[in-house]
């Protein structure tokens, strides 16, 4: 019989409790097991559950979410299998223990309580293992957890999806039985948990994925880029700027004019938008120096999008006719290289990994909070 850590972040709100945790240890315990609960909750809740009663610990996480909750069970607990539950999901006690069979008998490094009622179940058994990553109810050995730890960096209420993603090893599906829906701030996604979902794409698929976002950044930068070319060149097209030739070409001062201001309008735009998104990791540098370098570095992408847009209309009637289709040619090109140095110049990551903070182990001297 395998030694459990039951493992229960609490959000606000959860009904019940204290019912609900003894019914699931001692289902646990009839088994044979050998259980530790940890009940763990975000600081704002920490003074509501102190007056519940169990014998179990109760851990006070550094933060708000469920995946947070979640992950600093997972580093406090001693047992040699470890289960994740979430209180609000309707799980039963019998649940517990079909979860525990494959890894307690070596079939499983990692298992999920599987409903099989998400979409896309197929596609996500394919790229997660498992047809149902939105699991409340997962359990892993304590080795797979101690490899996966050193990645773990949760947010939200989807602490199934960041385990799925940053652990290795086997995986398998356990049917669980099903009781009622889950509530529905379980299906609602939140502001942290769509920044889960840009930190574990960012995690699996590196710079692909962040060129994907600094693409959709380009793409809203060339909207606003587009939308004030159009609009400076209706404005200065009535000054006398319209009357002075441009030293770009044969054009006139107002094209010009109405060019260099929409790519710095785009240009900050892009800027702010990627350091607050796309690489998220370089907030903490200096802004200044950072647009600075932003501005220094992209000048040779800058030089060939104003050249494009102003050259293309002199050596092809399709663009005189159509000069913004010469501008968003311009943006084109100058993508891979404004790309390129955003990446490995401006916003490079310079933080050096440190050694894995392994999961911590039971200590005798540790003091440990029962929930009286």
């Amino acid at each position: 019989m395998a030694h459990v850590s039951l493992i229960l972040p609490i959000a606000r709100g959860t009904s019940k409790p204290v019912e609900r945790i003894g019914a699931f240890l001692r289902g646990l315990e009839e088994a044979g097991h050998r259980v530790e609960v940890l009940v763990v909750a975000d600081p704002r809740l920490a003074a509501d559950l102190a007056g519940l009663g169990g014998s179990w610990n109760l851990l006070v996480a550094d933060g708000p979410g469920l995946a947070v909750a979640a992950v600093a069970g997972l580093r406090e607990a001693s047992g040699d299998v470890l289960l994740v539950l979430d209180l609000e999901r309707g799980y039963w006690p019998e649940d517990l223990t079909r979860i525990v069979a494959p890894l307690d008998e070596g079939e499983a490094d990692l298992a999920i309580g599987c409903r099989n009622r998400a979409p896309g179940g197929a596609l996500a058994r394919v790229l997660l293992g498992t047809s149902d990553p939105r699991a409340g109810l997962i359990g892993l050995t304590r080795s797979c957890a101690r490899l996966a730890d050193k990645a773990l960096a949760p947010v939200g209420s989807r602490y199934a999806i960041e385990l799925l993603i940053k652990s290795r090893g086997r995986r398998v599906d356990v049917p669980v039985r099903r009781e009622t829906p889950p509530r529905p701030h379980h299906w609602d996604l939140g502001f942290d948990d769509l920044r889960l979902v840009k930190r574990l794409a960012d995690h699996r698929f590196g710079n692909a994925s962040r060129l994907i976002q600094f693409c959709m950044v380009g793409a809203s930068g060339m909207v606003v880029d587009l939308t004030c070319y159009a609009l400076f060149q209706f404005l200065f097209a009535r000054t006398w700027l319209a009357a002075v030739p441009s030293p770009f070409g044969k054009q006139t001062l107002d094209l010009a004019a109405a060019g260099a201001m929409a790519i710095g309008l785009a240009l900050t735009w892009n800027f702010s938008l990627n350091r607050r998104l796309t690489f998220s990791y370089a907030r903490g540098g200096s802004l200044v120096q950072q647009f600075v370098t932003y501005c220094l570095s992209n000048a040779l992408g800058i030089a060939l999008s104003f050249s494009l847009r102003m050259v293309l209309p002199d050596k092809f009637a399709f663009f005189q006719n159509h000069r913004l289709a010469a501008a968003v040619v311009g943006i084109v090109a100058a993508t891979g290289i404004s790309f390129s140095m955003s990446r490995w110049v401006v916003f490079r990551n310079r933080s050096a990994p440190g050694p894995p903070e392994p999961l911590a182990t039971r200590s005798t001297t540790r003091p440990e909070t029962s929930i009286l």
